[in-house]
């Protein structure tokens, strides 16, 4: 009898040591919220934990004089503003908010009606415009670490005899430099759609959209030398709000002028062998 209560000892003692050593903590996973521009989410902004493959529900209210724009990461649905987002590993969730009206500030220095070396832009009719050339731009080869201050754009079209008619900053603020009834020097010679009155005159017929960006390693290189060494990656590419403002701007323009979409170029479609703009960290699909 005493054999057995102490086998039956031993037995409930060894379930009770393997059982210890199945409990094992559920394995854990970071979320991190945070927004863009003006706005509300819930969770609110900061850094959760969760147990993997959590499904967590997640929404978006904008503040006022905004809009809900879209989800960067991977949740359910990216354009519904109440969605859920599954935490299976580190996961990263951001609510972009856009304004609800496009403001377009005069750029510094005031608009071009008269260039430094005493000429003036070139008029031209409504009709005349019927196309719109994207860009990029920025001050990286003489201030490649304070790429873009805007109160050197104006000093950059002088220098180098262009100007845009209009220029957006990195927080997505757009300025006109230029009026859309004046031609712009911003496309230069190139070729477009084997249309002749094109042929190095694109300026004449198209609105020019300068972001304040800067291009790949292969792109900037041969621009702007060994400064490329010196930029930030964060400055590279575009920023989301950048992006929402170039969509505003080219409905309005396209609006306007009854521009049709297949007239929407880069700069690099139009002078591909020496232009480089606004080049593959553009996502052309963003403007849909």
């Amino acid at each position: 009898m005493k054999r057995v209560f102490r086998l039956a000892s031993i037995l409930i003692i060894t379930l009770m040591f393997v059982g210890c050593f199945n409990t094992v903590e559920p394995l854990k996973h970071t979320l991190i919220v945070s927004i863009q521009g003006e706005g509300f989410v819930d969770p609110t902004p900061g850094t959760y934990q969760f147990d993997k493959e959590t499904l967590i529900n997640i929404s978006a209210t904008a503040s006022d004089d905004w809009v809900f724009s879209h989800w960067i990461g991977p949740v359910a649905d990216t354009t519904a503003n109440e969605t859920t987002v599954l935490v299976e590993q580190e996961t990263s969730v951001i609510a972009v908010f856009a304004q609800n009206s496009l403001t377009i500030q005069t750029g510094p220095g005031g608009l071009i009606t008269r260039r430094i070396d005493g000429s003036r832009p070139a008029s031209r009719s409504e009709k005349d415009i019927q196309y719109i050339t994207i860009h990029a731009m920025s001050d990286a080869l003489e201030n490649p670490t304070n790429p873009y201050n805007m109160n050197r754009i104006r000093y950059i079209f002088d220098q180098y005899k262009v100007e845009a008619h209009y220029v957006i900053d990195r927080r997505g603020t757009v300025y006109q430099f230029v009026d859309d009834r004046f031609v712009a020097r911003h496309a230069g010679v190139g070729r477009w759609n084997n249309d002749p009155k094109l042929t190095n005159n694109m300026n004449r017929f198209s609105i020019g959209i300068e972001l304040l960006g800067i291009g790949a390693d292969h792109e900037m290189l041969p621009v702007i030398g060994a400064a490329n060494n010196l930029v930030s990656d964060i400055d590279r590419g575009f920023t989301d709000e950048q992006y929402q403002s170039i969509g505003m701007l080219v409905d309005q323009l396209m609006d306007r002028y009854q521009i049709p979409k297949h007239n929407i170029l880069g700069h690099d479609d139009y002078d591909p062998e020496r232009k480089w703009d606004p080049g593959v960290l553009f996502d052309w699909s963003r403007l849909e």
